[in-house]
């Protein structure tokens, strides 16, 4: 007996030692990492759509140092998409690269570019907050670099689960790969969903330099002249007659505003990944069944995904209303900006409501409004 409680005692100090070897070694990284005045790199940005199989995914290039406010530091990110963000230390200027135009908003937007310094932050948070298990796995290679492999495991329990995997350089400590495996039931607001949903994010970083004397000034960072404010787009007015639109829906019919003349129409602007569209997906279905028969169309426009994920998507959610696909140049006829967004179109074709979003009553709201017409 005395024998079994002194291995039990030995076994504990182990993983104990083992523990803390670990997460003085995360420790170990905050600080370096921190340490570095400024930082430039490549990365890659992966995720999968939370409620599908879908992957996204981009390349950008960044340069960044620390900064007293905001986890990710002051940062000038420019990404393969046409868009370009800095923070400067006091605001946030978003530029669209091809419409050259900006915006600007006070302090750090706190988004996911999940520089080093970000990654800094986000690991101190963590061991702050005290993760279930620190795994300290082999060693790897990526990219023809020696990393150390540690995976923080924050919540293990059906449905949620929240693991980061951490393949940091052993020469810089700054990270080469880094993995977020997110599951659980989402929600937005008061809005709860009903199903578990996984959320996968992976960053691969390259071409890192560090402590460069001639690194750009990102405080002096100024807009370029020929660049003009962006203009947010107002919904078009109730009473205003509607643009006409032809899209094809999963079949390869064609349905158009002249095929559906005469009739209440509800559309309703969306893509796969949008949380609160897919949160709005049970209304619509019971809008549909409770208006089927009846001189009401309740249609949604996808303005993102292409048509074999759309009909993966509609299945998985047993969405049973129509869908057109490719509707992003109808969705900007109608002054989309923020999704998902509703429109009301009456018998004679005019905007009898819009609203942007999803909230708990909307579908009451939205019947009564149905009713009236």
């Amino acid at each position: 007996m005395r024998k079994m409680l002194l291995s039990l005692i030995i076994l504990q100090t182990v993983i104990c030692n083992s523990i803390n070897a670990q997460i003085a070694l995360l420790n170990t990284a905050v600080a370096k990492i921190n340490s570095y005045k400024n930082i430039s790199y490549e990365q890659i940005s992966k995720q999968k759509n939370p409620f599908s199989s879908d992957w996204s995914s981009f390349k950008l290039n960044a340069i960044t140092s620390p900064a007293t406010t905001g986890q990710n530091g002051l940062y000038n990110i420019k990404d393969e998409r046409g868009y370009q963000n800095i923070y400067n230390g006091s605001a946030s200027i978003d530029l669209d690269l091809t419409n050259k135009t900006y915006e600007i908003s006070n302090g750090p937007k706190q988004i996911g570019w999940h520089t080093p310094y970000y990654w800094a932050h986000f690991i101190k948070q963590c061991l702050n907050r005290g993760p279930q298990r620190v795994l300290k796995l082999a060693d790897t290679m990526i990219n023809k670099t020696a990393c150390y492999y540690i995976s923080l495991v924050m919540l293990d329990s059906l449905p949620a689960k929240e693991v980061h995997d951490f393949y940091l350089s052993k020469t810089t400590y700054l990270p080469v790969f880094v993995r977020q495996y997110l599951q659980g039931v989402f929600g937005k607001g008061d809005i709860m969903g009903t199903q578990v949903s996984v959320m996968i994010n992976e960053d691969s970083y390259s071409g890192y330099r560090v402590n460069n004397k001639l690194f750009t000034d990102i405080a002096s960072f100024t807009i370029p002249v020929n660049f003009k404010p962006a203009k947010k787009a107002e919904l078009i007015m109730a009473g205003t007659k509607a643009p006409g639109w032809q899209l094809k829906d999963l079949q390869g019919n064609t349905i158009s505003s002249q095929s559906l003349r005469n009739k209440v129409i509800l559309i309703d602007f969306s893509f796969n990944a949008c949380a609160a569209c897919m949160l709005s997906i049970p209304m619509l279905n019971k809008l549909h069944e409770r208006y089927k028969g009846d001189n009401v169309q309740i249609i949604t426009v996808n303005v993102a995904d292409t048509k074999e994920s759309v009909a993966r998507f509609a299945k998985k959610n047993n969405i049973n209303y129509s869908i057109l696909l490719n509707g992003k140049q109808v969705a900007e006829n109608f002054k989309v900006s923020a999704y998902p967004t509703f429109y009301l179109i009456d018998k004679s074709g005019n905007i009898a409501s819009a609203a942007e979003g999803f909230d708990t009553d909307f579908e009451t709201k939205l019947s009564a409004k149905i009713d009236s017409l």
